[in-house]
């Protein structure tokens, strides 16, 4: 009778570098500490700009709500917040999502989800203060996020020398 402990001790190694490099995407990206204690996430320019262009649309966004609120204009607050709930996660490139560690990403969906939360409110007919106790709840994921991280301006040759 021919023995096979070999071959399942090397898949069971193999199975296990896979899913722990597996969970070092999912739950760290592609990240290194930094002297101020933010997590620094390593992003190739154009994925850096994608994040960066993303952040200036919820901040615009964000300025549109809080005048159409002073005005108690809730069609105009469903209108600006329903864009950028839920939906636009589907917009983030896959690969971009998987440099991104846990904390971070929870965050940006957690805010997305919150710019649904507001469009709903909204809708319904909810008071312009209730809206923006929400939306002063939600800008706290901006806070922790921007407390949290750095999303420096790292060239390609920068990202191979760290082994990204």
């Amino acid at each position: 009778m021919k023995t096979t402990t070999p071959h399942w001790i090397a898949i069971g190694v193999l199975s296990a570098l896979l899913v722990g490099g597996a969970l070092k995407v999912i739950v760290l990206g592609s990240t290194e500490k930094v002297a101020d204690e933010r997590t620094v996430v390593l992003l190739e320019p154009a994925e850096r700009q994608a994040v960066l262009g993303e952040m200036r649309v919820l901040l615009e966004t964000t300025q549109v709500i809080v005048e159409a609120l002073a005005r108690e204009d809730l069609a105009a607050v469903e209108a600006a917040a329903r864009p950028i709930g839920s939906a636009a996660i589907a917009t983030v490139d896959f690969r971009l999502r998987a440099k991104l560690p846990l904390e971070f990403k929870q965050l940006g969906f957690g805010t997305h989800y919150a710019f649904d939360d507001i469009a709903n409110m909204a809708k319904e007919g909810a008071q312009a203060r209730e809206i923006q106790k929400k939306l002063a709840e939600t800008m706290q994921n901006c806070v922790a996020c921007h407390a949290s991280f750095q999303l420096p301006a790292v060239t390609v040759q920068s990202l191979k020398t760290t082994g990204e």
